[in-house]
Protein backbone atom coordinates (compact mmCIF):
# COMPACT_ATOMS: atom_id res chain seq x y z
CA UNK A 1 0.00 0.00 0.00
CA UNK A 2 1.14 3.67 -0.60
CA UNK A 3 0.59 4.89 3.38
CA UNK A 4 0.90 2.90 6.43
CA UNK A 5 -1.76 1.62 8.43
CA UNK A 6 -4.12 -1.36 7.11
CA UNK A 7 -7.58 -2.01 8.13
CA UNK A 8 -6.52 -0.03 11.76
CA UNK A 9 -6.62 3.39 9.60
CA UNK A 10 -10.28 3.03 8.84
CA UNK A 11 -11.28 1.24 12.27
CA UNK A 12 -13.79 3.56 14.18
CA UNK A 13 -14.74 1.42 16.84
CA UNK A 14 -12.43 2.01 20.07
CA UNK A 15 -10.22 -0.19 22.39
CA UNK A 16 -11.53 -2.49 24.58
CA UNK A 17 -9.50 -2.96 27.91
CA UNK A 18 -10.06 -3.68 32.25
CA UNK A 19 -9.23 -3.08 35.17
CA UNK A 20 -8.11 0.62 33.95
CA UNK A 21 -8.30 3.93 36.05
CA UNK A 22 -10.69 4.77 34.12
CA UNK A 23 -13.32 2.73 35.21
CA UNK A 24 -11.66 3.55 38.83
CA UNK A 25 -12.33 6.86 38.26
CA UNK A 26 -15.76 6.30 36.95
CA UNK A 27 -16.52 3.44 39.40
CA UNK A 28 -18.21 1.74 37.00
CA UNK A 29 -16.05 -1.86 36.77
CA UNK A 30 -14.89 -3.83 34.15
CA UNK A 31 -12.68 -6.69 35.27
CA UNK A 32 -10.16 -8.50 34.04
CA UNK A 33 -12.53 -11.78 34.88
CA UNK A 34 -15.42 -10.07 33.06
CA UNK A 35 -13.17 -9.38 30.05
CA UNK A 36 -11.95 -12.80 30.27
CA UNK A 37 -15.38 -14.06 30.59
CA UNK A 38 -16.86 -11.76 27.79
CA UNK A 39 -14.10 -12.94 25.22
CA UNK A 40 -14.47 -16.70 25.73
CA UNK A 41 -18.92 -16.51 26.26
CA UNK A 42 -18.49 -13.91 22.45
CA UNK A 43 -16.38 -17.06 20.89
CA UNK A 44 -18.41 -19.97 22.26
CA UNK A 45 -15.37 -20.95 23.90
CA UNK A 46 -13.30 -21.47 21.12
CA UNK A 47 -10.57 -19.49 21.75
CA UNK A 48 -7.42 -20.59 23.19
CA UNK A 49 -7.73 -20.34 26.77
CA UNK A 50 -4.12 -19.20 27.48
CA UNK A 51 -3.94 -16.18 24.69
CA UNK A 52 -6.95 -14.76 25.58
CA UNK A 53 -5.85 -14.94 29.18
CA UNK A 54 -2.63 -12.84 27.94
CA UNK A 55 -4.59 -10.80 26.50
CA UNK A 56 -6.74 -9.75 28.83
CA UNK A 57 -4.06 -9.12 31.54
CA UNK A 58 -2.21 -7.36 29.58
CA UNK A 59 -4.84 -4.63 28.74
CA UNK A 60 -4.29 -2.14 31.34
CA UNK A 61 -0.89 -1.89 30.74
CA UNK A 62 -1.66 -1.55 26.60
CA UNK A 63 -4.04 1.06 27.17
CA UNK A 64 -1.46 2.93 29.42
CA UNK A 65 1.01 2.37 26.80
CA UNK A 66 -1.54 4.58 24.55
CA UNK A 67 -1.63 7.23 27.01
CA UNK A 68 2.25 7.36 26.44
CA UNK A 69 1.91 7.72 23.22
CA UNK A 70 -0.29 11.27 23.80
CA UNK A 71 -3.62 9.51 23.16
CA UNK A 72 -6.59 10.61 25.13
CA UNK A 73 -9.37 8.13 26.17
CA UNK A 74 -12.54 8.11 28.25
CA UNK A 75 -15.31 5.28 28.80
CA UNK A 76 -18.11 4.46 26.72
CA UNK A 77 -20.82 5.72 28.76
CA UNK A 78 -23.33 2.61 27.31
CA UNK A 79 -20.51 -0.07 27.72
CA UNK A 80 -17.95 -0.02 30.40
CA UNK A 81 -15.54 -2.72 27.97
CA UNK A 82 -15.34 -0.04 25.47
CA UNK A 83 -12.77 2.51 25.40
CA UNK A 84 -12.83 5.35 23.01
CA UNK A 85 -11.19 8.96 22.03
CA UNK A 86 -12.01 11.98 23.91
CA UNK A 87 -11.74 12.94 19.78
CA UNK A 88 -10.77 12.55 16.40
CA UNK A 89 -11.05 8.87 14.59
CA UNK A 90 -9.60 6.33 16.62
CA UNK A 91 -8.13 4.17 13.39
CA UNK A 92 -6.90 7.29 12.34
CA UNK A 93 -5.31 9.14 15.48
CA UNK A 94 -3.50 5.80 16.70
CA UNK A 95 -1.70 5.26 13.12
CA UNK A 96 -0.84 9.12 13.43
CA UNK A 97 0.64 9.06 17.04
CA UNK A 98 2.51 5.65 15.80
CA UNK A 99 4.41 7.29 13.31
CA UNK A 100 5.25 10.54 15.19
CA UNK A 101 6.50 7.56 17.85
CA UNK A 102 8.50 5.76 14.62
CA UNK A 103 9.78 9.12 13.35
CA UNK A 104 11.88 9.53 16.57
CA UNK A 105 14.10 6.48 15.57
CA UNK A 106 16.01 7.20 12.55
CA UNK A 107 17.49 3.29 12.25
CA UNK A 108 13.72 2.24 11.27
CA UNK A 109 13.37 2.10 7.31
CA UNK A 110 9.94 1.86 6.60
CA UNK A 111 8.74 1.50 3.45
CA UNK A 112 5.53 1.59 1.42
CA UNK A 113 4.13 0.44 -2.21
CA UNK A 114 6.91 -2.95 -1.33
CA UNK A 115 5.24 -6.18 -1.78
CA UNK A 116 6.60 -9.20 0.25
CA UNK A 117 6.03 -12.28 -1.62
CA UNK A 118 7.87 -15.06 0.29
CA UNK A 119 9.81 -15.49 3.67
CA UNK A 120 13.71 -16.47 3.52
CA UNK A 121 14.28 -19.87 5.13
CA UNK A 122 17.64 -21.04 5.91
CA UNK A 123 18.37 -23.96 8.22
CA UNK A 124 14.45 -24.16 9.79
CA UNK A 125 15.10 -20.61 10.48
CA UNK A 126 12.97 -17.78 9.14
CA UNK A 127 16.04 -15.18 8.47
CA UNK A 128 14.14 -12.49 6.09
CA UNK A 129 11.47 -11.61 3.22
CA UNK A 130 11.85 -11.76 -0.24
CA UNK A 131 10.08 -8.32 -1.40
CA UNK A 132 8.97 -6.63 -4.96
CA UNK A 133 9.81 -2.54 -4.63
CA UNK A 134 7.71 0.12 -5.88
CA UNK A 135 10.45 0.33 -9.47
CA UNK A 136 9.26 -3.87 -9.67
CA UNK A 137 12.92 -5.26 -8.55
CA UNK A 138 12.95 -8.17 -6.38
CA UNK A 139 15.40 -8.21 -3.32
CA UNK A 140 15.98 -10.28 -0.34
CA UNK A 141 15.69 -8.07 3.07
CA UNK A 142 17.79 -10.00 5.44
CA UNK A 143 16.70 -9.96 9.33
CA UNK A 144 17.35 -11.73 12.68
CA UNK A 145 13.51 -12.30 12.99
CA UNK A 146 10.64 -11.92 10.78
CA UNK A 147 7.25 -10.54 12.63
CA UNK A 148 3.90 -11.04 10.59
CA UNK A 149 1.53 -8.05 10.97
CA UNK A 150 -0.28 -8.65 7.47
CA UNK A 151 -4.05 -8.05 8.47
CA UNK A 152 -6.20 -10.72 7.13
CA UNK A 153 -8.24 -11.54 4.24
CA UNK A 154 -11.19 -9.35 3.93
CA UNK A 155 -10.34 -8.29 0.34
CA UNK A 156 -9.82 -11.98 -0.34
CA UNK A 157 -13.31 -12.77 -1.34
CA UNK A 158 -11.85 -16.15 -3.40
CA UNK A 159 -9.65 -17.18 -0.44
CA UNK A 160 -12.98 -16.42 2.40
CA UNK A 161 -14.41 -19.09 0.34
CA UNK A 162 -11.91 -21.40 0.20
CA UNK A 163 -12.00 -21.57 3.62
CA UNK A 164 -15.95 -21.24 4.04
CA UNK A 165 -17.82 -21.82 1.16
CA UNK A 166 -20.88 -19.93 2.73
CA UNK A 167 -18.99 -16.69 1.88
CA UNK A 168 -17.96 -17.18 -1.54
CA UNK A 169 -18.35 -14.03 -3.36
CA UNK A 170 -18.96 -12.06 -0.37
CA UNK A 171 -18.90 -8.56 -0.46
CA UNK A 172 -15.31 -6.46 0.34
CA UNK A 173 -16.09 -2.81 0.62
CA UNK A 174 -15.66 -2.56 4.09
CA UNK A 175 -11.86 -3.10 3.78
CA UNK A 176 -8.84 -1.71 3.04
CA UNK A 177 -7.08 -2.83 -0.64
CA UNK A 178 -4.34 -4.27 1.27
CA UNK A 179 -5.77 -7.54 3.29
CA UNK A 180 -5.42 -9.94 1.00
CA UNK A 181 -3.90 -12.49 2.71
CA UNK A 182 -0.51 -12.62 1.90
CA UNK A 183 0.89 -12.96 5.22
CA UNK A 184 -1.11 -16.09 5.71
CA UNK A 185 0.04 -17.72 1.94
CA UNK A 186 3.18 -17.32 3.46
CA UNK A 187 3.21 -18.86 6.61
CA UNK A 188 1.20 -21.52 4.65
CA UNK A 189 4.05 -22.41 2.30
CA UNK A 190 6.97 -22.99 5.29
CA UNK A 191 4.38 -25.00 7.39
CA UNK A 192 3.04 -22.98 9.80
CA UNK A 193 -0.40 -24.21 11.30
CA UNK A 194 -3.54 -22.07 10.73
CA UNK A 195 -6.55 -21.85 13.42
CA UNK A 196 -10.26 -21.36 12.99
CA UNK A 197 -9.97 -20.22 9.64
CA UNK A 198 -14.07 -20.90 8.74
CA UNK A 199 -14.67 -18.52 11.10
CA UNK A 200 -15.18 -14.68 9.53
CA UNK A 201 -17.48 -11.71 11.06
CA UNK A 202 -19.93 -11.02 8.03
CA UNK A 203 -22.05 -8.43 8.00
CA UNK A 204 -25.49 -9.30 6.25
CA UNK A 205 -26.63 -5.76 5.91
CA UNK A 206 -24.04 -3.71 4.17
CA UNK A 207 -23.33 -1.64 0.95
CA UNK A 208 -21.35 1.09 -0.27
CA UNK A 209 -18.54 0.52 2.51
CA UNK A 210 -21.36 0.77 5.64
CA UNK A 211 -22.68 -1.88 7.87
CA UNK A 212 -26.42 -1.38 8.87
CA UNK A 213 -27.30 -2.82 12.31
CA UNK A 214 -29.89 -6.17 11.69
CA UNK A 215 -32.42 -4.48 14.12
CA UNK A 216 -33.75 -2.66 11.08
CA UNK A 217 -35.59 -6.22 10.00
CA UNK A 218 -35.21 -8.41 13.10
CA UNK A 219 -36.86 -6.39 15.46
CA UNK A 220 -40.37 -7.93 17.45
CA UNK A 221 -43.27 -5.41 16.56
CA UNK A 222 -41.47 -2.87 13.94
CA UNK A 223 -38.39 -4.38 11.98
CA UNK A 224 -38.71 -4.95 8.43
CA UNK A 225 -37.96 -7.98 5.68
CA UNK A 226 -35.74 -8.89 2.94
CA UNK A 227 -36.51 -10.15 -0.12
CA UNK A 228 -34.51 -11.28 -3.62
CA UNK A 229 -34.93 -10.25 -6.97
CA UNK A 230 -37.97 -11.96 -7.35
CA UNK A 231 -39.77 -9.55 -4.39
CA UNK A 232 -40.08 -12.63 -2.31
CA UNK A 233 -38.73 -12.93 0.81
CA UNK A 234 -36.46 -16.47 1.58
CA UNK A 235 -35.38 -16.21 5.29
CA UNK A 236 -36.15 -15.88 9.00
CA UNK A 237 -34.35 -12.33 8.94
CA UNK A 238 -34.26 -13.01 12.86
CA UNK A 239 -31.19 -15.50 11.97
CA UNK A 240 -27.63 -14.39 13.48
CA UNK A 241 -25.65 -12.00 11.22
CA UNK A 242 -23.26 -15.23 10.10
CA UNK A 243 -26.25 -17.22 8.83
CA UNK A 244 -28.23 -14.23 7.22
CA UNK A 245 -25.12 -13.48 5.42
CA UNK A 246 -25.00 -16.54 3.68
CA UNK A 247 -28.48 -17.14 2.91
CA UNK A 248 -28.38 -13.72 0.81
CA UNK A 249 -25.06 -14.62 -0.40
CA UNK A 250 -27.51 -17.85 -2.03
CA UNK A 251 -29.88 -15.62 -3.87
CA UNK A 252 -29.72 -13.99 -7.63
CA UNK A 253 -26.65 -11.59 -7.56
CA UNK A 254 -25.59 -11.93 -4.15
CA UNK A 255 -27.80 -9.36 -3.15
CA UNK A 256 -30.87 -8.88 -1.24
CA UNK A 257 -33.40 -5.82 -0.80
CA UNK A 258 -34.54 -4.06 2.55
CA UNK A 259 -38.07 -3.38 2.56
CA UNK A 260 -39.18 -1.43 5.66
CA UNK A 261 -41.84 1.00 7.03
CA UNK A 262 -41.86 4.71 8.23
CA UNK A 263 -41.93 3.89 11.77
CA UNK A 264 -38.04 1.86 11.35
CA UNK A 265 -37.26 4.57 9.19
CA UNK A 266 -37.67 6.58 11.69
CA UNK A 267 -34.89 5.40 13.98
CA UNK A 268 -31.89 5.96 13.64
CA UNK A 269 -30.44 2.47 12.09
CA UNK A 270 -33.22 2.83 9.42
CA UNK A 271 -32.50 5.99 8.64
CA UNK A 272 -28.91 5.60 8.27
CA UNK A 273 -29.52 2.52 6.28
CA UNK A 274 -31.92 4.67 3.46
CA UNK A 275 -28.69 7.26 3.25
CA UNK A 276 -25.98 5.25 3.25
CA UNK A 277 -27.35 3.08 0.91
CA UNK A 278 -28.83 5.28 -1.94
CA UNK A 279 -32.28 3.77 -0.69
CA UNK A 280 -35.72 4.89 -2.27
CA UNK A 281 -38.54 6.26 -1.17
CA UNK A 282 -42.52 5.42 -1.86
CA UNK A 283 -46.03 5.93 -0.53
CA UNK A 284 -47.14 2.51 -1.30
CA UNK A 285 -45.64 -0.79 -2.17
CA UNK A 286 -46.37 -0.92 -5.43
CA UNK A 287 -44.22 2.23 -6.55
CA UNK A 288 -41.27 1.09 -4.02
CA UNK A 289 -41.32 -2.10 -6.05
CA UNK A 290 -40.95 -0.18 -9.30
CA UNK A 291 -38.13 2.15 -8.27
CA UNK A 292 -36.20 -0.89 -7.00
CA UNK A 293 -37.01 -2.73 -9.94
CA UNK A 294 -38.96 -5.51 -8.58
CA UNK A 295 -42.20 -7.05 -9.78
CA UNK A 296 -45.34 -4.50 -7.90
CA UNK A 297 -47.56 -7.20 -7.80
CA UNK A 298 -45.24 -9.69 -5.85
CA UNK A 299 -43.75 -7.82 -3.55
CA UNK A 300 -47.47 -6.19 -2.59
CA UNK A 301 -48.19 -10.25 -2.07
CA UNK A 302 -45.06 -11.06 -0.27
CA UNK A 303 -45.44 -7.60 2.27
CA UNK A 304 -49.09 -8.53 3.19
CA UNK A 305 -48.61 -12.04 4.02
CA UNK A 306 -45.80 -10.84 6.28
CA UNK A 307 -48.43 -8.21 7.99
CA UNK A 308 -50.66 -11.23 8.30
CA UNK A 309 -48.11 -12.63 10.22
CA UNK A 310 -48.07 -16.05 8.08
CA UNK A 311 -44.12 -16.49 7.72
CA UNK A 312 -42.75 -20.08 6.67
CA UNK A 313 -39.36 -19.54 7.32
CA UNK A 314 -39.68 -20.26 11.45
CA UNK A 315 -39.43 -16.60 12.38
CA UNK A 316 -41.06 -15.82 15.75
CA UNK A 317 -40.85 -12.39 16.53
CA UNK A 318 -42.76 -10.71 13.67
CA UNK A 319 -42.22 -7.33 12.70
CA UNK A 320 -44.10 -5.11 10.08
CA UNK A 321 -44.42 -3.32 7.11
CA UNK A 322 -47.50 -1.26 7.50
CA UNK A 323 -46.91 2.25 8.14
CA UNK A 324 -46.27 4.52 4.93
CA UNK A 325 -44.04 6.14 3.28
CA UNK A 326 -42.07 3.20 2.82
CA UNK A 327 -38.35 2.62 2.35
CA UNK A 328 -36.14 0.27 0.49
CA UNK A 329 -32.57 -0.37 -0.21
CA UNK A 330 -30.24 -3.19 -1.98
CA UNK A 331 -27.92 -4.68 0.17
CA UNK A 332 -24.86 -6.93 -0.21
CA UNK A 333 -23.07 -9.11 2.68
CA UNK A 334 -19.39 -7.88 3.64
CA UNK A 335 -17.04 -9.17 5.03
CA UNK A 336 -15.65 -7.35 8.33
CA UNK A 337 -13.24 -9.04 10.53
CA UNK A 338 -10.81 -12.24 9.72
CA UNK A 339 -11.22 -14.22 12.72
CA UNK A 340 -8.89 -16.77 12.01
CA UNK A 341 -4.94 -16.47 11.28
CA UNK A 342 -1.60 -18.60 11.69
CA UNK A 343 -1.26 -20.14 15.25
CA UNK A 344 1.17 -18.49 18.18
CA UNK A 345 2.20 -19.29 21.43
CA UNK A 346 2.17 -17.19 24.48
CA UNK A 347 5.51 -15.66 23.09
CA UNK A 348 3.72 -14.91 19.31
CA UNK A 349 5.76 -17.07 17.90
CA UNK A 350 4.16 -19.13 14.75
CA UNK A 351 3.85 -22.51 15.16
CA UNK A 352 4.31 -24.96 12.47
CA UNK A 353 1.48 -28.07 12.22
CA UNK A 354 3.26 -30.14 14.84
CA UNK A 355 2.59 -27.12 17.00
CA UNK A 356 6.15 -26.57 17.13
CA UNK A 357 7.41 -22.78 17.36
CA UNK A 358 8.94 -21.86 13.62
CA UNK A 359 12.48 -19.96 14.63
CA UNK A 360 12.25 -16.42 13.72
CA UNK A 361 8.70 -15.92 12.85
CA UNK A 362 6.42 -14.02 15.16
CA UNK A 363 2.73 -12.38 14.48
CA UNK A 364 0.76 -9.89 15.69
CA UNK A 365 -2.70 -8.51 14.66
CA UNK A 366 -5.85 -9.86 12.57
CA UNK A 367 -3.06 -12.78 11.24
CA UNK A 368 -3.36 -13.97 14.26
CA UNK A 369 -5.48 -17.06 14.78
CA UNK A 370 -6.95 -18.78 18.14
CA UNK A 371 -7.91 -15.41 19.67
CA UNK A 372 -11.47 -15.29 18.77
CA UNK A 373 -13.33 -18.75 17.59
CA UNK A 374 -16.83 -18.13 16.52
CA UNK A 375 -17.46 -14.19 17.83
CA UNK A 376 -14.83 -11.16 18.28
CA UNK A 377 -15.95 -8.65 21.17
CA UNK A 378 -15.68 -5.23 19.00
CA UNK A 379 -12.31 -3.74 20.25
CA UNK A 380 -10.63 -6.66 21.87
CA UNK A 381 -8.95 -6.45 17.96
CA UNK A 382 -7.19 -3.12 18.13
CA UNK A 383 -5.84 -4.10 22.13
CA UNK A 384 -4.43 -7.90 20.82
CA UNK A 385 -2.88 -5.62 17.45
CA UNK A 386 -1.06 -3.60 20.51
CA UNK A 387 -0.52 -6.80 22.85
CA UNK A 388 0.78 -9.24 20.76
CA UNK A 389 2.70 -6.50 18.44
CA UNK A 390 4.51 -5.98 21.96
CA UNK A 391 5.02 -9.34 22.48
CA UNK A 392 6.14 -10.32 19.14
CA UNK A 393 8.73 -7.52 18.86
CA UNK A 394 10.36 -8.25 22.50
CA UNK A 395 11.05 -12.31 21.76
CA UNK A 396 12.16 -11.14 17.99
CA UNK A 397 15.05 -8.62 19.33
CA UNK A 398 15.88 -10.87 22.43
CA UNK A 399 14.34 -9.04 25.59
Amino acid sequence: MPAVGGNTLISATGITASDTQLHKDAGTPFTVEDHFKKTMETGKNIPDEKLVRLLVESSNSAYEWLLTLGLKYKLDPKDPSWILPVEGHFGAELVKAYQAEAAKYPNIDLRVETKATELVVENGKVVGAKVTGKDGKEQIINAKSVILATGGLNNAPEMIGEFNPKFVGVNTEMTTPGATGDGIRMAQAIGAQLKDMEYFQMRPLSLNGYWFKEVIVNEEGKGGILVNKEAKRFVNETLGSWDLASEILKQQDRMAYVIIDSDVFATKDGAKMIDKAKGVKADTIEDLATQLGLDPAVLKATVDEYNAKNDAFGRKTMGKVATAPFYGAITKPSSHYTMGGVAINENAQVLDKDGKAIDGLYAAGEIVGGLYGAGRVAGNNTLDDIVFGKIAAKHAIGK
